[in-house]
């Protein structure tokens, strides 16, 4: 008697785990996300850079703001957008610099011979069409996020 009760609660202890374990997956899953239609674009095997590294150089670059200011803007939770609009620059200027940064170096990596012309015009259409679901925040998530933050960054 005493091995079938023991039995019994292994068995419900187990389907309880489970279930539990199976729920949690199924709130995970769906939990307010949505996916997002990116592409990788590749920019930094082919130029040396990685993606946020344009997003500060314009920060530095065409704002005046230091390794430091954007640090702490960061650790505060701004986007980068924030920051730029901080510094007088709205998020579509902002967006068309990161792309023409982008492109120069994709332009570069043409004249080098590490791509060719079509291989480039590709990288760039993948970066326009990445760069509309750009949220400014460097290192997100990629593919799914909640959607207090439907919009996906805009990789490369």
């Amino acid at each position: 008697m005493k091995s079938k009760k023991l039995i019994v609660t292994l068995a419900m202890a187990i389907s309880i785990g489970l279930g539990v374990t199976a729920y949690a997956a199924n709130a995970e899953a769906t939990n307010n996300t949505t996916t997002c239609t990116q592409q990788r674009v590749g920019l930094s095997k082919v130029t040396g850079v990685k993606g946020y590294n344009y997003g500060e150089s314009v920060l530095k670059d065409k704002l005046g703001m230091t390794d430091n200011e954007i640090s702490t803007g960061f650790n505060s939770g701004k986007t980068i957008y924030d920051m730029a609009k901080e510094k007088g620059m709205a998020e579509a200027d902002f967006k068309k610099a990161l792309l023409e940064e982008k492109s120069n170096a994709i332009d570069e990596a043409v004249s080098a011979g590490n791509i060719t012309k079509a291989e480039g015009d590709s990288m760039k259409a993948k970066i326009e069409s990445n760069s509309q679901n750009c949220i400014g925040i460097p290192g997100s998530k990629k593919g799914s996020m909640s959607k207090s933050n439907s919009r996906c960054l805009a990789n490369s």
